[in-house]
């Protein structure tokens, strides 16, 4: 694994990835950094001599600067953005593999645990996901990292990319199930722990409203919760999406009925952490563009 940091990149930069393992390539742009940077890092890559990978582990941008993290997702390569100041993303539909906000993080080797947003893309085509699923996946998860993002500011643990990934990818089986009749979430849950995704097939699992199978993480409540938000691919609110669904699927009407409750109350809950009401973080939300952003295919995962 090859690790690149741009030149402009600013000094606390270069010093919190001087102990960073394995080698690390130079990428070179308008910053100079001092002699010292140049000397700590001989390898110095142009731009256009970054050569594509044939797997995405083996090319890895460093940068708290999101524009290199959409130049090397264009590229095909991992990229990790450095977030120490906690900042919002500036992307409904985070591009990045992973976010460090902990810079002690980087001693270590870089580990990637999810699929970024072209994997996850062809994991729903692979799976047959029509494209209106597709669109209420893409709001459903552009609503939960924006709430995952939001909660975190306020002290809650999350992860707002495994937050996001769980979104784009919970309704995985949502026409199986309706075909079949397979419990919805169960067989999408068993493909996401196949393609070595777990904590997403959890996710999967639990968004439904299904008496005994609550959501019981963060990561698990707000896509739960987000879901309940989306009708189609449109924010409507917790009352039109359930009233949608009582209509659409009156053989589980006594299911909804008996979760009614529980999603309120997780509203309650999230609401007042953000120290919103529900009108305003509605209007927040449709104040947002959720439509997926132009995938690159990129080589295959490692």
């Amino acid at each position: 694994m090859l690790i690149l940091l741009p030149t402009d990149s600013p000094a606390w930069v270069f010093s919190s990835c001087a102990e960073i393992p394995g080698p690390v390539a130079l990428l070179r742009t308008a910053g100079k950094p001092p002699p010292s940077v140049l000397l700590r890092f001989p390898l110095i890559l142009a731009p256009e001599e970054v050569p594509p990978p044939e797997r995405k582990d083996e090319l890895v941008l460093v940068s708290p600067d999101y524009t290199w993290i959409i130049f090397a997702k264009g590229k095909g390569l991992r990229a990790v953005w450095l977030n120490p100041q906690g900042l919002l993303c500036p992307s409904s539909h985070p591009l990045h593999d992973l976010e460090i906000c902990d810079l002690g993080e980087l001693r270590k080797p870089l580990e990637f645990k999810l699929p970024d947003l072209a994997e996850a893309w062809q994991i729903l085509k692979e799976q047959g996901v029509p494209e209106n699923v597709i669109r209420h996946s893409a709001a459903v998860a552009g609503v939960a990292f924006f709430l995952a993002e939001k909660l975190r500011e306020r002290g809650i643990e999350v992860d707002p990319l495994l937050v996001h990934r769980g979104g784009l990818l919970h309704d995985l089986d949502k026409i199986e199930s309706l075909k079949e009749g397979g419990e919805h979430g169960e067989r999408a849950a068993e493909i996401l722990a196949d393609l070595g995704y777990p904590e997403l097939g959890e996710i999967a699992r639990k968004h439904v409203l299904r008496p005994g199978k609550s959501p019981q993480t963060w990561p698990e409540k707000i896509v739960f919760y987000a879901d309940k938000l989306v009708e189609g691919a449109e924010v409507v609110g917790l009352r039109a999406r359930l009233s949608a669904l009582w209509e659409r699927y009156p053989e589980f009407r006594a299911e909804i009925s008996a979760g009614e409750v529980f999603v309120q109350t997780l509203q309650n809950q999230i609401l007042t952490i953000l120290g919103l009401s529900e009108a305003e973080l509605l209007s927040l939300l449709r104040g947002l563009d959720f439509s997926l952003p132009e995938l690159a295919p990129g080589p295959s995962p490692a």
